[in-house]
């Protein structure tokens, strides 16, 4: 049997494909889990995938959870399935999601859920970024009275997030995914488990430093859950230091009151979120019942509205704001959901599939250039493009002993600085980072330590700076360049921070080797750049404005691409295969169907497309001019599926999207001056 999604083969029939999650109907036309058919596939998470299916016994609907199949081999992921499973079986309640059965067989292991209709609240707040108060009181009370049942079990959520509220079509609100709830526990139990999970974001302080957990930590969800709903934002987001530094905020840090940001916020609802969102426990609002009474003033609680459709149309159910169950459904690492509308339907602006429609046209009828098959270079092209490379220094020695470490998605910030210590110079450059980072986060702390550097940067921002910092300069020699480099090497972080941020969504491709590729895709740039002059420079540039495709006028002008000299480069630098292999692929989502593209490259490709897009939308006229500027990528019919599966993105997601446009912000603001202190060492860096 072969799954007719992601092509993987299995020696037997399969109810659906472990690689992708795809159902795969055996020869009778179904897909069963014992007595449960599966009849689509309708989200995905950090835990498991969700079908929906039929209980055969009793002929109702029922939502399947499968624990994914990489987790079955940990007995610690195996054993947190099963406490779900024990957990959630005590929790009988109108507001939480209501566990039916347990299925174990077959090397799987399947929740039986209620299957429930609506939008979860994440979904809700892609429409109404900031509800009624009355509806505000409303959600809270569902929540609070989920959260009093399971409270009353001993049982602590852990991971209270808009993904796992659901606004019912009936107007119930219910709490779910109680993958990560626990017992209340002391800090000794906490710290011999070394169990601190949630969601980063909305993690009370005592997870993160293993103290015990109660009531009250996911009290302090909730507050984060209510300045959310009241402000349009989080209280605590990331710069540059990323989940380090969310959690020093979450630890340290007041965040801004939300009268500051939305001055029509009742005060009692500005007084209970305060209140709530104490980091020392016994400073906060102890139990569900004190809350409920605190917001009384607020008077009598409204079902949130619907918004109105596209078109000025009145909508009938929650179910409307997320996609028809054709579609299927994405979701986040995290196990955040997002159900994207269908063509044609309800698609907020300011999403993926909202950049994915408007910024990128559909492709020629016929490729410019065939990249399956291109025209061979001129001899006396390739020899001056080989001599110009033999001429490029190489990596230096430190790289050899940093890349294994960036591309080891376990190493922590402690790995990398007793690596990089080998070397003054560069150790030197990352405190400088440091202290640049410290002081975008409003902590100015000179940085004395390259493991705290490190972590303040972030581990990504970190990989990407340094091989920045390390690669030989290009185009010193040639000033009209030199402006045009640091656009090029911002371009190369943009993407490289777009593809991290979406491969933390999609589970498929991972985080680092998203990054590195993104950083390194246009490497071939930097050879044009460094050998051709600026009368043919200008050639390239004009005829991009001129709306012909960015390879296509390369090849007519130079007689190569920034392919073949970005390929050629990575040998001449001796980097992995893989990143050969995304240099030759990486533009071919602009002109040639996905079944050209090799099966194992199609994740990580999509997924650079998707960033570029993104970037394109968000650039649009307000880029500087620059060679390539003008550039504009394509899509080719079929590739949109694959942000569906096997990516999973999260294509309705407002709150990503913005997220996306707060870090390029970010990285605009640094950008310069992380550069100007690169400058200051460049020679050292170079001169090995």
């Amino acid at each position: 049997m072969q799954c007719p999604s992601c092509g993987t083969w299995y020696a037997k029939e399969q109810a659906f494909c472990f690689c992708c999650g795809a159902i795969l109907i055996d020869k009778k036309g179904m897909a069963r889990l014992g007595n449960y058919r599966l009849l689509e596939k309708i989200g995905q998470g950090g835990m498991g995938i969700v079908y929906h299916g039929i209980d055969e016994g009793l002929q109702r609907d029922v939502a399947i959870k499968v624990l994914h199949q990489h987790m079955l081999g940990s007995p610690k992921q195996v054993e947190r399935f099963r406490r779900e499973a024990r957990m959630q079986g005590k929790l009988i309640h109108r507001n939480i999601v209501a566990l039916l059965d347990v299925y174990e067989g077959d090397d799987v292991l399947a929740l039986i859920l209620e299957l429930v209709k609506g939008c979860t609240l994440r979904d809700y707040l892609n429409y109404r970024d900031i509800p009624d108060w009355p509806e505000i009181h409303y959600i809270t009370n569902g929540i609070l009275a989920g959260l009093e049942a399971a409270h009353k079990h001993g049982v602590i959520h852990r991971d209270l997030k808009p993904s796992n509220i659901f606004l019912h079509d009936d107007g119930t609100v219910k709490l779910m995914d109680f993958g990560l709830a626990k017992p209340k526990q002391s800090a000794e139990e906490i710290t011999n488990s070394g169990d601190t999970v949630g969601t980063y974001h909305y993690m009370a302080p005592e997870q993160i430093t293993g103290q015990g957990l109660d009531a009250r930590t996911d009290l302090y969800s909730l507050g984060i859950l209510l300045y959310r709903m009241c402000t349009g934002r989080l209280p605590f987001t990331s710069t540059a230091g990323g989940e380090f530094e969310i959690m020093e905020k979450q630890l340290r840090h007041d965040p801004i009151p939300p009268r500051k940001i939305n001055r029509k916020i009742p005060k009692v609802l500005a007084d209970a979120i305060t209140a709530l969102m104490q980091k020392k426990p016994g400073d906060r609002l102890e139990s569900c019942a004190i809350v409920r009474d605190m917001l009384k003033p607020l008077g009598k609680p409204v079902q949130p509205s619907l918004p109105k459709g596209t078109k000025g149309e009145i909508l009938e159910s929650y179910s409307q704001l997320s996609i028809p169950q054709q579609e299927g459904m994405a979701a986040s690492e995290s196990g955040q959901q997002d159900r994207t509308p269908a063509e044609g339907g309800h698609i907020p602006a300011n999403c993926l599939l909202w950049s994915f429609k408007i910024a990128s046209g559909p492709a020629p009828e016929k490729p410019p250039l065939d990249l399956r098959s291109p025209p061979k270079i001129e001899r006396h092209t390739l020899e001056r493009l080989r001599q110009a490379i033999a001429a490029v220094p190489p990596l230096p020695e430190i790289w050899h002993h940093v890349d294994p470490v960036l591309a080891d998605s376990q190493a922590t910030p402690y790995d990398l600085a007793k690596t990089i210590e080998q070397d003054p110079e560069l150790t030197s450059q990352v405190l400088k980072w440091g202290d640049l980072a410290a002081s975008t986060t409003g902590n100015g702390t000179p940085m004395a330590d390259a493991a705290l550097a490190i972590t303040r940067l972030g581990m990504d921002s970190a990989h990407n700076l340094i091989l920045q910092a390390l690669v030989p300069k290009l185009g010193a020699g040639n000033r009209a360049s030199v402006s045009e480099m640091q656009r090029l090497w911002f371009h190369s972080q943009a993407i490289a921070l777009f593809s991290r941020i979406l491969s933390e969504h999609s589970q498929v491709v991972e985080q680092r080797a998203a990054s590195r590729l993104g950083l390194l895709h246009d490497i071939g740039k930097f050879i044009i750049l460094d050998i051709e002059d600026e009368s043919t420079l200008q050639k390239i540039r004009q005829g991009i404005a001129d709306g012909i495709p960015s390879l296509k006028v390369e090849w007519d002008v130079i007689g190569y691409t920034h392919i073949d000299a970005g390929m050629m480069l990575a040998m001449h630098w001796k980097l992995p295969r893989l990143i050969h292999r995304f240099i030759y692929f990486h533009h071919h989502p602009c002109w040639h169907t996905p079944d050209t593209w090799p099966m194992d490259m199609q994740p990580s490709v999509m997924l650079s497309h998707m960033a570029h897009l993104v970037l394109q939308g968000m650039e649009s006229e307000a880029a500087e001019p620059g060679i390539w500027t003008a550039s504009r990528r394509t899509h080719v019919e079929g590739t949109e599926r694959l942000l569906r599966n096997p990516l999973c993105l999260p294509l309705a997601d407002t709150a990503l999207y913005s997220q996306l446009k707060q870090e390029l912000a970010r990285l605009k603001t640094m950008f310069s001056t992380f550069h100007a202190t690169a400058e200051e060492g460049e020679t050292d860096l170079q001169s090995r």
